[in-house]
């Protein structure tokens, strides 16, 4: 219907520890079929707050579960079945286990209503003002895999995906292979991170948004008081 109208429809699929790669790769044939755009797909991130914990990916079953699911997209495309996805192919390598990265926080930054989120999408351990102030204020050393525990089995886009995409540019061929011979889905996989020096986690987000949330109800309470 959206397509019929003129939109421009993509999908969105996150996937979970149980993710079936059968009904994964059943539905990327469906989404095929209705000619989207493409889907942007990715493991979910275990978000602090959420309250079902035992559902998110670690970073070897993320690797598992995409090669099983990219090995279903090679014998689609046999049957004609051919999915278009909106992210760089090596992110999709990356995700299969081929590729070793370090995410790029900043790459897709998060402002909301309490400012320029610390240090990334994901993880919220403080506001900037501004996009100079977040770059230039927060210690990037400090997160990501191999640095911090809650970075340990993160391999969401939103950190990867610009990682890969400077990959692309500077390492073009790698696109081209690729292209060539697809995701790899058997044998060894890229070595990884290491991650026993990671700083252990430290649970702030509550903490980050009670403070926030008093900073907006005072400053209303100011406004009010002066009108």
């Amino acid at each position: 219907l959206c397509k019929s109208k003129g939109f421009r429809t993509s999908i969105n699929c996150t996937l979970f520890e149980g993710a079936d790669p059968d009904r994964v790769a059943a539905f990327f044939d469906m989404i095929a079929d209705l000619d989207v755009e493409g889907v942007m797909t990715s493991p979910g991130y275990a978000y602090e707050r959420a309250p079902d914990q035992e559902h998110f990916l670690n970073r070897t079953r993320t690797k598992e579960l995409f090669r099983a699911i990219f090995k279903r997209g090679q014998e689609s495309k046999k049957r004609g079945k051919h999915w278009k996805f909106t992210q760089s192919p090596l992110f999709l390598d990356f995700l299969a286990g081929n590729q070793t990265y370090a995410c790029t926080p900043w790459g897709n930054p998060t402002r909301n209503v309490f400012g320029w989120q610390r240090p990334c999408y994901l993880l919220g351990e403080g506001y900037a003002k501004t996009y100079k102030e977040l770059m230039e204020t927060t210690d990037w050393d400090k997160y990501g895999v191999g640095n911090y525990e809650k970075c340990s089995d993160c391999m969401v886009h939103s950190g990867f995906e610009a990682t890969a995409v400077m990959d692309s540019v500077k390492k073009p061929w790698k696109i081209a292979a690729l292209a060539l011979k697809g995701i790899k889905t058997d044998g060894a996989m890229a070595k990884d991170i290491p991650l026993d020096k990671a700083r252990k986690a430290d649970y702030v987000f509550s903490t980050h948004v009670e403070k926030k949330m008093a900073e907006i109800h005072a400053e209303k309470a100011a406004r009010v008081a002066a009108e």
